[in-house]
């Protein structure tokens, strides 16, 4: 080993931060001073700052940042990157990383400062996460479930009656009828179908078995307008309503509460003193949006319901209770809906402003002002997750604020040793820019913990956004940057002779 590489080695065995070198490679030959100049280009890359005082203009264009003293003061400074010869070419990238090495030793030097300074950020962003999850969880959930009732419908109710001046619940004046069903889908143009309705709640019977359930007396057009699918066996047929028949179709439901683990088909259950075979099993619907169980329900034909199960109206004895409406589409929905409204009044002989006797849902509007709600719910939590990411943020700049007040000395260090302003700037921006991602991330991870948990524990549909998390995250080194600029700015400004003086 030469007598410099021992002085190297001397100077580095106690790991300085800084190694100064006075004319390291004065009165050498060519291969010792490269040999010097290698050595020191290792220890740069390896995170010390080694400051080379030279005369030799070949060796003081090795460095990456040269500036150049006459009589004690500062000259110039010469632009490294019109030069070929440097310790690192990848001089920018590997500035870069030793300003995020720089922010991630100050971090770890006050983690406790650091976790309460972005603990805002962290609820904020866990907030979203989770406020956007659910919301999406319910949008699907009413997709789902609008998607259940069958497409393009409508739903045709009678009207109510008033008892001593009070309006009774709609259905209290029994006005439809099943030629009024007849007569909507003969005369309006973009009905598909129209398909009468009775029913009432029931309890049912099935060997040692009972359980209450929706019993509903129907025609063949009603399973198409809902879209209802058969799970197992047949559903019925014109020809068997029209004869009166003694059959079933049971929900899912149903099946299960009344025949356990065995096969319904060609079952019978007792509906009041009325036995009925069942022929089929519906496919699961589960709820819609009102929580009803869809799969709780028994279907029987129409005329068959009206002789033995729900019985007639002595005042009406066509009398239905619905009439659903399929429409040819979505778009044509409110068109049809004031046709329909035309024809029943003028069947019904409803003159000048005189009130409907029925009433006309639609029930993709009910569905999507359930999500509107939603909508809505989700803009202003979200809101008030926006005000905790400001409040976060203005932590950070406060802890910066004081970082930078407790780091004069280094800071004039740093300065009084070539640094530059931007690079003091680029330095705490960083600083503040890590932290808040660092907040971000880990907000995203309890958000992503939480919607794990949420479903689990509350019921509630939940649909985490990967797309969401990401803006999210970038949302956070956003404030990094904007609360980050103040500190940065106040640190690049000092004076550092005055710096070193309070040091």
């Amino acid at each position: 080993m030469s007598s410099s590489e021992f002085a190297v080695a001397r100077a580095i065995v106690n790991e300085p931060d800084l190694l100064l070198a006075d004319e390291p490679t004065g009165a050498l030959d060519t291969s010792t001073r490269d040999t010097i100049l290698s050595i020191l280009a290792e220890l740069r890359r390896g995170g010390l700052t080694v400051m080379l005082v030279t005369h030799d203009a070949e060796v003081a264009g090795r460095a990456q940042r040269t500036i150049r003293l006459r009589d004690g003061a500062i000259v110039g400074e010469l632009d490294i990157s019109r030069h070929v010869l440097n310790f690192d070419h990848r001089g920018g990238l590997m500035r870069s990383l030793g300003y995020v090495y720089l922010a991630f030793q100050s971090i770890r030097a006050h983690i406790l400062r650091s976790v309460l300074a972005i603990t805002g950020i962290v609820i904020g962003i866990a907030a979203v996460l989770i406020v956007v999850a659910v919301a999406e969880g319910a949008r699907a959930e009413i997709s789902r479930q609008i998607n259940s009732l069958g497409s393009n419908l409508l739903l045709v109710q009678p009207g109510a009656q008033n008892a001593q001046g009070v309006r009774q619940q709609a259905g209290t004046v029994l006005s439809l009828t099943t030629t009024d069903a007849l007569a909507v889908a003969r005369e309006v143009s973009d009905v598909v179908i129209a398909a009468p309705f009775v029913g009432g709640q029931k309890t049912v019977i099935a060997r040692d078995l009972n359980w209450s359930t929706l019993v509903a007396g129907v025609t063949p057009e009603f399973f198409e307008a809902r879209g209802w699918r058969i799970g197992e066996g047949q559903l019925f047929n014109q020809d068997q309503v029209a004869s009166v028949a003694k059959i079933a179709v049971i929900g899912g439901t149903v099946a299960r509460e009344l025949f356990r683990d065995s096969d319904p088909l060609g079952r019978f259950i007792r509906i009041d003193r009325t036995s009925y075979v069942v022929i089929g099993v519906l496919a699961e619907k589960g709820q819609d949006f009102t929580g009803r169980d869809q799969d709780d329900v028994i279907f029987i034909p129409l005329s068959s319901a009206r002789i033995f199960a729900t019985g007639r109206s002595q005042a009406n004895p066509d009398a239905v209770h619905t009439i659903l409406v399929k429409t040819n589409s979505t778009q044509s929905m409110t068109a049809v809906g004031g046709a329909i409204a035309r024809v029943l009044r003028q069947r019904h002989k409803i003159m000048g402003n005189k009130d409907d006797d029925f009433r006309i849902q639609n029930l993709i509007q009910i569905a999507q002002t359930r999500d509107r709600t939603y909508r809505q719910f989700t803009l202003l939590v979200s809101a008030l997750a926006g005000i905790s990411l400001l409040v976060g943020g203005i932590g950070v700049m406060n802890i910066m604020l004081v970082s930078v007040t407790e780091r004069f000395n280094e800071i004039g260090i740093r300065l009084a040793f070539g640094a530059r302003p931007q690079d003091i700037r680029k330095q705490f921006l960083m600083e503040a820019v890590l932290l808040c991602t660092i907040g971000g991330l880990s907000g995203l991870v309890v958000g992503y913990a939480c919607t794990r948990v949420v479903p689990s524990a509350l019921g509630w549909p939940v649909e985490f956004n990967a797309g969401m998390a990401l803006v999210a995250v970038a949302c956070s080194s956003l404030i990094g940057i904007i609360f980050g600029l103040l500190p940065a700015e106040r640190a690049a400004r000092l004076d550092p002779a005055a710096l070193l003086r309070s040091g």
